[in-house]
């Protein structure tokens, strides 16, 4: 599932809300940052522990995400590649996003 019929699904939980960052439509949950396209890398970015970034960017499928020449630890890009999985990419983002609330 692509990221909009993704992001269709999410917006009826709890808590999401669509938002903007960095002049991009982007996912919430209860303010603080989900997930977004980052059409610059045609990627998704999503917000998940710093582990899990590093297990993604181990295992071929993630991509470090330091756009400002600083690498944020719990932002990973996930290419079109795998653009199948982005609903399940973006739920653990709501997952992880709840575990810090």
């Amino acid at each position: 599932m692509g990221y909009l019929e993704a992001t269709a699904k999410v917006l009826n939980e709890n808590g999401v809300e669509e938002s903007t960052m960095m002049k991009t439509a982007c996912l919430r949950y209860k303010g603080d940052f989900m997930a977004m396209m980052f059409e610059k890398e045609e990627s998704l970015i999503i917000k998940v522990s710093p582990d899990r970034v590093n297990e993604l960017i181990e295992n071929g499928i993630g991509m470090e995400f330091n756009f400002t020449k600083k690498r944020f630890k719990e932002w990973v890009l996930i290419p079109l590649d795998f653009e199948n999985d982005y609903e399940s990419y973006i739920y653990e983002s709501l997952d992880y996003a709840k575990t810090n609330k």
